[in-house]
């Protein structure tokens, strides 16, 4: 999402933001770490749901951030920080009833420190928006949470406590995709913050008028000051810089396991090759990020409307973030035949990728032989491999993985751009 023309002077990602983009490197890693070990639909899910938690935490703030421009506050951020921390250093301990790999001697009531953190961080991003006179109506989920599902999910087993993180997750989407293109939604919530801010007024009204009857000095008492709402608007520029940033470090953190496995291995051969695969593989996935964005597909409209954006976000960091799993179980196998789970982590990390382009390229109206010749193709031969694949040897695949996304690449240099 480039800047409007015209715009003044263009905005960037500013050191405290950077700052906190930082521990969303440690809480990556600890969630692939988890799903790395999922040996079921439902475990894999289950990391998805921790993975959504850190993701909105750290996109609620970037939207905070992206409107409050130089007002930002700056403690609240750095408490989101915390409890992003917080959020990372409690996922080992997160359902270890459900989930396997949790690390010994973690002690219980990680899930709870987990939840309560991310339930504060969603707050704390939501009452600045608020102090600062700003609704949100681009993205609703920045100013408002449904937490009874997430508190709930403390208090069931945990087979049942990751279907309440779903239906949470599935409504915090949904909601604010659907009320950003509300009319009706988007007065709703500018009713409802001015009605909030009218009951933070008579408070500060009436605390003023107990002061003066306690015969407290003029000079004592905070003078009375009304915020004026307003609709945020957002600025695209910046938008665009810190999603496109997440993805540079998801990616970072993808490069770090394909290393890490590569510490304790042998390097025949195949481990050379395989783990040459995957580099090349997180290369080519850089560079579609420096040609589309964070949203890998060509478009010919304006730039996507941050309710498509956010959700396309989520699924491209989610996808590089499986991926990164199955490589880090591929390169020590490389010689022998993949377990199925780790091949549906690359390649259905990829057909993520791929679909999640493609409903890009939908949304940005992107050209038809687009569709038929790199999307849909890449998006087909990436499923036929996770369903297929079991009788090649992993190195074979891990070189299949790199093509498909090699392909998908060269669009702009074998197609002039319409």
């Amino acid at each position: 999402m480039a800047d409007e023309p015209g715009s003044a002077e263009e905005r960037h990602a500013s050191w405290l933001e950077l700052f906190f983009d930082l521990t969303v490197v440690a809480a990556a890693a600890q969630i692939a770490h988890r799903l790395h070990t999922a040996d079921s639909i439902g475990q894999v899910a289950a990391c998805g749901a921790m993975f959504y938690a850190v993701w909105s935490v750290w996109t609620t703030t970037s939207v905070y951030a992206n409107v409050a421009g130089e007002r930002i506050r700056q403690r609240a951020v750095l408490r989101t920080m915390l409890g992003i921390a917080i959020m990372a250093a409690s996922v080992p301990g997160v359902w270890p009833e459900l989930l396997p790999g949790a690390h010994e001697g973690v002690p219980d009531g990680r899930t709870a420190v987990f939840v309560s953190a991310f339930l504060i961080c969603r707050v704390i991003a939501s009452r600045s928006a608020a102090r600062d006179g700003q609704v949100i109506t681009f993205w609703p989920a920045t100013q408002s949470i449904m937490a009874a599902p997430w508190i709930a999910s403390l208090f069931v087993p945990p087979t049942v406590a990751y279907w309440l993180w779903g239906v949470a997750i599935a409504t915090d989407i949904a909601f604010s995709m659907v009320g950003a293109r509300n009319p009706d939604a988007i007065d709703q919530m500018t009713e409802s913050a001015r009605r909030r801010q009218e009951q933070q007024d008579r408070r500060l009204a009436r605390r003023i008028a107990r002061l003066i009857e306690g015969g407290v000095s003029p000079n004592r008492i905070p003078a009375q000051q009304t915020t004026l709402l307003s609709v945020a608007q957002v600025e695209r520029g910046h938008l665009d810089e810190r999603l496109g940033l997440f993805v540079i470090i998801v990616l970072g953190e993808a490069l770090a396991q394909v290393v890490a496995a590569n510490t304790e291995e042998v390097w025949t051969p195949a481990v050379i090759a395989s783990s040459l695969a995957a580099f090349l593989l997180l290369v080519q996935l850089w560079k579609l990020t420096t040609l589309y964005g964070f949203s890998p597909a060509p478009r010919t409209t304006a730039p996507l409307e941050p309710w498509q954006a956010l959700p396309a976000h989520l699924g491209v960091t989610a996808s590089i973030v499986v991926i990164a799993a199955g490589f880090g179980a591929l390169i020590p196998e490389a010689v022998e035949h993949l377990h199925t789970k780790d091949r549906w982590f690359i390649f259905g990390g990829l057909a993520l990728y791929f679909l999640t382009s493609i409903l890009a390229g939908l949304a940005g109206r992107a050209p038809l032989k687009w569709f038929l010749g790199w999307a849909l193709p890449c998006l087909v031969v990436s499923a036929a491999l996770g369903v297929f694949g079991h009788p090649l040897p992993a190195w074979s695949l891990a070189l299949l993985a790199y093509l498909v996304p090699a392909w998908f690449a060269t669009y702009n240099r074998l197609v002039k751009k319409p």
